[in-house]
């Protein structure tokens, strides 16, 4: 045993010691940040007047599509004169109901884009330039409608 602790102490002996460098300062901090300056405001893709036209749109596939489902449901009427049947009236009903469908969807649809079109952003500015504008004449005796130009 004796032996043993002494070639422990021998090999511990023959280490080195090896120095350990000194702890590096931690590194500067980055300066702050500076924001960048906001993005000018960006113009939204979908104006007024575009949707205006989607909604014109809309109203003219609306009367395409009125306009098929009466001429179906007056081939389908003729066909119950030649023929009464209940295939003949179910028919010319559900043609005639889905043409008054289309037939309310385009004039909903043509309002909204009359009114989106003849309509103006607040924050469109409004160039100066003639106006005219209907009024009414009222006389003793009748009246009427007028124009009223202003420039």
């Amino acid at each position: 045993m004796c032996l043993r602790i002494m070639k422990t102490l021998a090999l511990l002996t023959a280490l080195s010691v090896v120095p350990v460098p000194a702890l590096a300062s931690p590194p500067d901090p980055p300066p702050p940040a500076v924001a960048p300056p906001p993005p000018p405001p960006v113009e939204p893709p979908v104006t007024r007047s575009t949707v205006a036209l989607a909604a014109a749109g809309v109203a003219v596939a609306a009367v395409a599509g009125a306009t098929v489902f009466g001429v179906l449901a007056l081939q389908n009427k003729s066909a119950y004169d030649a023929h009464p049947t209940y295939a003949n009236v179910d028919n010319g009903t559900n043609d005639a109901a889905y043409a008054d469908g289309c037939i309310a969807l385009a004039v909903a649809a043509g309002v909204t884009s009359l009114i989106l079109y003849l309509t103006r952003d607040a924050n469109t500015p409004t160039p100066r330039s003639a106006v005219l504008s209907p009024s009414p004449v009222v006389t003793p005796h009748g009246g009427g409608a007028g124009f009223v130009l202003r420039f």
